[in-house]
This record gives structure tokens, sequence and C-alpha cells, in this order.
């Protein structure tokens, strides 16, 4: 057993999927951010047998495991308070920009004046599009779960493909646990998801994991910076995928489908591009 649970792809498929099935199944009675709860706890076993209990000396992959968990956690928790003041989009917008800040500053600062810029203004567009683009499938979880399985597959395989397992093993536990989450709905029904569609803060995880994940795929891995481009675009094609299906299964898959196809094909071109150097 022990020998099983160090293989990669127990820790980054098999057991966030099956661990975020079940717990979604098991709470969705109880909360409608059930799903929620269930990446946070997905992604907290997938990073214990990743990572370990060890998180210094603080390096900014244990900053980015730190803010993921974080992120669900807030995204879990706090949407009802969020919404009576109107702080949903503010609080996600400033949470994405200061994690940034915490991650990246140290690797930036190094950086030449129009680097900075360039780097800068790369980010807040990349995180820019992908709240946009969250919020137009937060009410439909065929949508939201489709569109976050093929983001985060997307980053997670291209990632690894750019020399970087320990991200890329990251990245695709969330979009296995968003695929378990996904399955949940299609067993179940619940109309969870973002459930009303003012809840724009429970799309902060599908947002923030990407945006670190694949902002440091490209600082720290070397991963190309224009192959965020197309992986930016997925939550936008998924919204705009006509499903109009009435059945869960259809809907669910025909949402996850224009995402697998855009995340499978940069993977395969970083896969064959990608130089032999690692990166840091």
């Amino acid at each position: 057993m022990e020998n099983l649970l160090h293989r990669p792809e127990v820790q980054s498929a098999v057991l966030p999927f099956v661990i975020a099935l079940v717990v979604s199944l098991g709470l969705r009675k109880l909360t409608a951010n059930a799903w929620l709860w269930a990446l946070l706890a997905a992604f907290a076993v997938s990073v214990l047998l990743i990572n370990g209990l060890t998180l210094t000396p603080l390096t900014g992959t244990r900053k980015i495991i730190l803010l993921i968990g974080a992120a669900l956690f807030a995204a879990a928790l706090l949407p009802g308070v969020l919404e009576r003041i109107r702080m949903q989009r503010p609080f996600s917008d400033l949470f994405c920009l200061l994690a940034l800040a915490w991650v990246f500053s140290a690797v930036v600062e190094r950086m030449q004046t129009l680097q900075i810029a360039t780097v800068t203004a790369g980010a807040v567009a990349f995180a820019l599009t992908l709240q946009l683009s969250f919020e137009r499938v937060t009410a439909d979880p065929a949508r939201l779960h489709g569109a976050g399985f093929g983001l985060l597959l997307g980053v997670g395989l291209s990632v690894t493909a750019a020399a970087s397992a320990l991200l890329g093993q990251l990245a695709l536990a969330l979009a296995a646990a968003s695929g378990g989450a996904l399955l949940a709905w299609v067993i179940a029904g619940t109309a969870y998801g973002g459930g009303k569609a003012k809840q724009l803060v429970v799309t902060l995880p599908y947002v923030l994991a990407p945006l670190l994940l694949g902002m440091a795929g490209v600082l720290f891995a070397r991963l190309p910076w224009y192959t965020l481009i197309p992986l930016a675009l997925i939550p936008l094609s998924v919204s705009l995928m006509p499903v109009k299906f009435e059945a869960r299964f259809a809907r669910a898959l025909l949402a996850s489908l224009p995402g697998l196809v855009i995340a499978l094909a940069v993977a395969f071109w970083v896969w064959h591009s990608s130089s032999p150097a690692s990166g840091y």
C-alpha cells in the first residue's frame, strides 16, 4: 500500500478524484458548496502525499500550496458574507493580486524594467481573463467544473512537459478533483456549482490555482508564456459551447470537451517543443 501511495498517478489522479467524488456526494445535502469542501479535502490529501507536511523553507511552490488551500477555504466559507457586503469581486481580485505579489515578487525584482512590466501585465491579464470567463459559467455546474477540469488539466500537463513535475502534479490533482466533483453532479443532480450567479467568489480556486501554477511554470520551469493564451481561453470556449441537453451526463461531456481538446493540444505542443533543460 505504501508503494502504491507513492505512485504519481495515484497521488495526482486516482486519490483526488475518488476523494472529491465521495465528499461531494456525502456533503451535497448539507451545503451548496459541497464541491469546494471536496476539492479542499482532495487537494489536502494529494499535497500531503506529494509534498509532505514540511512547509519550510517557504519556497514559491509551498506558497502556492498555502494560497490554493486558503482560496478553497475562503470560497467555501465566505460567499454569503461577501455577497451581503457586495465584496465578492473585489475580494477575488485583491486575493489574486496579493497572491501573485507574494509568490513571484522575489523573482520579478531581479528582472529588468521592461521584463517586470511585461510579466506584470501578462499576469494581470491572465487573471482578469480567467475571472471574467468563469463569471459566465458560475451558475452552471456542468460548465463550471468542465472549464475548471480542462484548464487545470492543460496547466498540469503543460507544466509537467516543461520539466516541473511537482507543479504539474499539483495542477493535475486539482483537475482530477474537479472531475470527481463533476461526476458527483452527474450522479446526484444536486443544483450546486456556483449555486447562484451572484456567488462569484466560488470561482476563486478555479482562477487562482491555474493562475499561480501557470505563472510558476513560466517563471520557474520555463514554460513558454504564450502557451497560457489558449489555456486562458478554455473557460470562455466552454461558456460558448451549446449545452442544451436535459441528460446530465451529456451536458457534462459537452462542457468538458472544449477544455479537453485545448489542454491536450497545448500539452502535446509543449512536450514536442520543450528543451531538455529543466527549470528551477
